[in-house]
């Protein structure tokens, strides 16, 4: 997979700085025993040099009593016989006499000049005897290490902690950043599926970045989702609309003329004289039956969009008030109260609006429980002007939402499922709409009506 591609290319990474600062650890530790070893070797050369010429000087009574002064600042050296040899010992520091002894002995044990080495702590202590006639003659040398080389072994220190904070960091970032990419790698394909998918924010600053993108990404694509779901509902509700208005185009062609004519035709027999009551009732009853066939047939025409009047300067606060006081009486008989508040003036066909207004109105006071109140509300934005009508009713269940503003959608046993789908008909003939909300225990439906154009 890509993230184990990018995985291996950061362990190549970490795995050259760390051969890298191993290689600077071995060089330093080897700088060091190399001088050391140089220092070692020097002190040979000092001590087998004055080795020899002491050999070479036979030595004065009280040579043989003190140790010999030499011409290397720092070596020293002497003879040695059974006499003196103790008192000698004893004048050396404690750590030199038995590395002077193994040196003597192995001296004598091979008839043979015997040079040793001995680690006294940090320092070398070089010895060097050789036997003569009845004593012996011998030097030594104290090598201290470099003043510099505790410098150097902090600087190797800090080599070897560095060396290793390097390998900790370096696999606990590999392995953050393998997590990292595995939980990203399982968010996407999760979002793949649904983008409701909640994207983690991984720890890594630079993966939590690519995973703030992810996230703004899939929040886009399920904005572009729901207005694409959005725009093809209301695309098949257009289509719908269209088959309607074709519907009632040819309904109100073949319909509309022979129901006028049936009605004028009832009217005038209705006007004569000499009609018993009975049959002038049921002319009245015909005529109007024909009347409300009509006003159905007008229904559909404003809800195609096939009818709709001239547009002019309407006020609408007054008119949502007269619509109010016209249904007032009405109201107050189901024991609801109206309250109009605001104002705003639109160009629009005063009498399809009107229409509308008293489906909303309607609507709402049938939906409003006893002694409440439904209010109505004017109010002017920047380039629309709303009436919101609100109420205290149950509103409409959550999953019969989106058939809210359907053609014949009702829960109503007597209605016609066309208030609502006329309402909003009318206010997008004009360049607005008619929206749905519920907050609460209130119930609003909005009607917007553009401000200050003309829309016809």
């Amino acid at each position: 997979m890509k993230y184990d591609r990018v995985f291996r290319r950061f362990l190549s990474i970490t795995l050259v700085a760390v051969v890298i600062s191993g290689l600077s650890l071995i060089a330093v530790m080897r700088t060091l025993s190399l001088g050391l070893a140089q220092r070692v070797e020097r002190g040979r050369e000092a001590v087998t040099e004055e080795l020899d010429r002491l050999a070479s000087v036979p030595p004065s009574p009280a040579a043989l009593v003190e140790q010999t002064a030499t011409s290397f600042v720092g070596v020293r050296g002497g003879w040695l016989d059974a006499r003196s040899r103790a008192a000698q010992l004893e004048a050396l520091p404690i750590e030199w006499r038995a590395p002077l002894e193994r040196t003597l002995a192995e001296a004598q044990a091979s008839h043979a000049r015997a040079v040793t080495t001995t680690e006294i702590g940090a320092s070398t202590l070089v010895l060097a005897a050789e036997p003569g006639p009845a004593r012996f003659a011998w030097t030594g040398y104290l090598v201290h290490p470099s003043m510099f080389s505790r410098e150097w072994r902090w600087i190797a220190a800090g080599l070897a902690g560095g060396t290793l904070l390097l390998v900790v960091i370096s696999l606990h970032g590999a392995l953050a950043f393998r997590r990292d990419l595995g939980v990203l790698q399982a968010t996407l394909t999760a979002l793949g599926k649904d983008l409701n998918t909640a994207v983690p924010r991984p720890r890594l600053a630079e993966l939590d970045s690519v995973a703030g993108g992810i996230a703004r990404l899939a929040a886009d694509l399920l904005a572009s989702r729901d207005a694409t779901e959005q725009l093809q509902r209301e695309l098949a509700q257009n289509e719908r609309l269209a088959a309607l208005g074709r519907v009632a185009a040819g309904v109100a062609h073949e319909v509309r003329n022979p129901l006028a004519a049936i009605k004028l035709r009832l009217d005038l027999t209705a006007a004569g004289d000499g009609l018993p009551e009975p049959a002038h009732q049921a002319l009245e009853t015909a005529s109007q039956e024909i009347a409300r066939l009509d006003r159905l047939v007008g229904d559909l025409l404003l809800v195609a969009g096939k009818k709709m009047g001239p547009r002019q300067a309407t006020d609408l606060g007054k008119l949502v008030r007269a619509r109010a006081d016209a249904l007032g009486t009405w109201a107050a008989a189901q024991r609801v109260a109206l309250r109009v508040e605001g104002e705003g003036v639109v160009t629009a066909d005063p009498e399809s609006v009107a229409r509308a207004l008293d489906n909303m109105l309607r609507n709402a006071v049938e939906a409003a429980p006893s002694d409440t109140m439904v209010e109505a509300r004017v109010v002017a934005g920047a380039g629309a002007i709303e009436v919101r009508v609100r109420d205290h009713g149950r509103g409409v269940e959550p999953t019969r939402r989106s058939e809210l503003f359907e053609p014949f959608f009702t829960t109503k046993a007597e209605g016609t499922g066309l208030g609502l789908a006329i309402s909003r008909a009318i206010a997008r003939a004009h360049g607005g709409d008619l929206t749905y909300s519920r907050a609460g225990d209130v119930t609003c439906f909005a009607l917007s009506l553009p401000r200050g154009r003309d829309v016809a």
